[in-house]
């Protein structure tokens, strides 16, 4: 089990404390909703979606959770301004705790932050994402608004190697202070297989170590672009949901601190694998500190022996 050198940062995000040594926190599972091509979705220009259905899946959600210990926080999608609206309006409604907000819009993003700032959000939102494509439109709102959480991304089409991604990972860590970002989640990315897949599980243990900083990954977008998994008999439900959840959990146990698992339909799964592996992290990092003669309260999840 990993003990960094390093003094490794804890920061609140709405309740929800991410970071630390591995083993000191529960590992935090972030689900998607609204996004294109999920069954919950109708129209994503006008941001129409089925109530019902996403209510059923966040409160397996939030079961899941509670039964695990491992904490929950949503990330929501809104392709344009009105969905951005409806989407954050409903989950505000019906979820009390953090969540993070994206558009490949930024138009929709920077109505999320002043959606946020109008409704009293900022307690709980987290800016996604702090990144080399925002406009400056963007980067002015988000500084002048009262939210201070983010994720920055720590990517570059030009960073191919280690080196270049930290320094990528560093140039975007300064210029979301520089825009008042107090608390971050740093993700350094996730590439497709064969393009640099895995680079970013090496890079999170990097900013571990040499940053002390809280990590997080969307590490379920390279089994979903994977071709081979596109093949004819490989192609099923089945077959796409374990190799998110393989890529998902290796990502936990190389000490990313909070997972982005892709759909919240997929909670069950992923919620039940990850603390199966939390059990194990935790094992270990008890003996670990225990071995290094270092006094660490450590998360102790629940084994239902």
């Amino acid at each position: 089990m990993f003990i960094f050198r390093q003094k490794q940062q804890v920061f609140d995000f709405g309740g929800i404390r991410i970071g630390g040594q591995p083993g000191e926190n529960p590992t935090v599972l972030i689900g998607g909703l609204f996004f294109k091509g999920q069954e919950v979705v109708e129209n994503t220009r006008e941001g129409r979606f089925d109530a019902a259905l996403a209510a059923q899946w966040l409160s397996q959600a939030q079961e899941m959770s509670e039964r695990t210990g491992h904490p929950l926080m949503i990330q929501i999608y809104g392709r344009t301004p009105i969905a951005m609206e409806r989407h954050l309006s409903w989950l505000a409604d019906n979820f009390d705790g953090p969540f993070l907000f994206e558009s490949i819009n930024a138009r929709a993003r920077i109505y999320g932050i002043e959606y946020c700032d109008e409704r009293g959000l900022v307690d709980r939102a987290v800016y996604n994402s702090v990144n080399l494509s925002m406009t400056s439109e963007e980067r002015e709102r988000l500084s002048e608004s009262s939210i201070d959480k983010a994720v920055v991304l720590g990517w570059s089409p030009r960073a191919t190697s280690l080196a270049e991604r930290m320094e990528t990972v560093e140039s975007m860590v300064s210029e979301a202070r520089r825009l008042g970002m107090k608390k971050i989640l740093v993700d350094p990315g996730t590439l497709p297989v064969g393009a640099g897949y895995g680079l970013e599980y090496r890079t999170v243990l990097a900013i571990k170590s040499e940053l002390g900083l809280p990590t997080s990954l969307g590490p379920h977008n390279a089994p979903a672009s994977w071709r081979f998994i596109r093949q004819q008999a490989l192609d099923t439900e089945v077959i796409r949901l374990t190799t998110s959840v393989a890529a998902t959990v290796v990502a936990q146990v190389l000490a990313t601190d909070a997972l982005m698992y892709g759909s919240l339909a997929n909670s069950r799964a992923v919620f039940a694998s990850v603390a199966l592996v939390g059990n194990a992290i935790a094992a270990a990092a008890a003996e670990a500190h225990y071995a290094a003669g270092l006094d660490t309260s450590l998360f102790e999840p629940p084994t239902y022996d």
